[in-house]
């Protein structure tokens, strides 16, 4: 697994020198079988909004394909030289066709990955929250809870070291807008989404892999 960030270009270039030497090897064959060398054509996908033409364009160091925030941005398919011998294919975002996994759900609601139709601001935001708390446990720096506390100055805990729920938590943070609670929880997780808490995942990559 290569892990990268397109907006930052970390990991960008190693992530091409694979692909370029996956391509080597492919072309090796194609040789010994008298055919000759062609560019390696791949597919970038996944869910919608997590940075599939950010990263084309960080590859061909100029903005070609249309990069924004917002899901949907992209709606069909495109195939994008990066070089002699790579080609992409920048595709729209995917998502199951039913979302059973309520987890899974709610991650993709966080990130505004399906329409606000389909969710409870409020209910979101509140549950965004304990998520924190059980991603700030699992990392073990702080960096959750310190990066919400700092942003709002307001701890996940009171005064008694009584740690917040979400939904008491959001009440808090309410208080600043008149106690308008749909307020304060689309501020929440559009502060999470412009990346206003700083590098924060909703998942950790697993330790080992099959």
């Amino acid at each position: 697994a290569y892990f990268t960030n397109a907006k930052q270009g970390k990991g960008v270039q190693t992530l091409l020198r694979a692909a370029q030497a996956a391509g080597k090897s492919v072309n090796e064959r194609r040789r010994r079988r008298g055919m000759k060398p062609r560019p390696v054509r791949a597919g970038v996908i996944g869910f919608p909004n997590v940075g599939k033409s950010a990263l084309i364009n960080r590859l061909l160091k100029r903005k070609v394909v249309v990069s924004e925030r917002r899901a949907g941005v992209t709606r069909q398919l495109r195939w994008v030289r990066i070089s002699n011998e790579i080609e992409l294919l920048d595709a729209p975002g995917v998502i199951p066709l039913k979302l059973t996994d309520q987890a899974a759900a709610l991650k993709l609601a966080i990130c505004d990955d399906i329409g606000d139709a389909a969710y409870d601001t409020q209910r979101v935001a509140a549950a965004f929250v304990d998520l924190i708390k059980t991603l700030d446990e699992r990392d073990g720096q702080g960096r959750y809870h310190s990066a919400i506390a700092s942003r709002y100055e307001i701890s996940l805990a009171s005064e008694t070291n009584k740690v917040y729920t979400g939904e008491s938590y959001l009440a808090i943070l309410a208080h600043r807008h008149n106690d308008d609670l749909e307020r304060a929880a689309r501020q929440l997780l559009n502060d999470f989404r412009k990346g206003n808490l700083g590098n924060l995942v909703l998942e950790f990559p697993p330790v080992e892999f099959d």
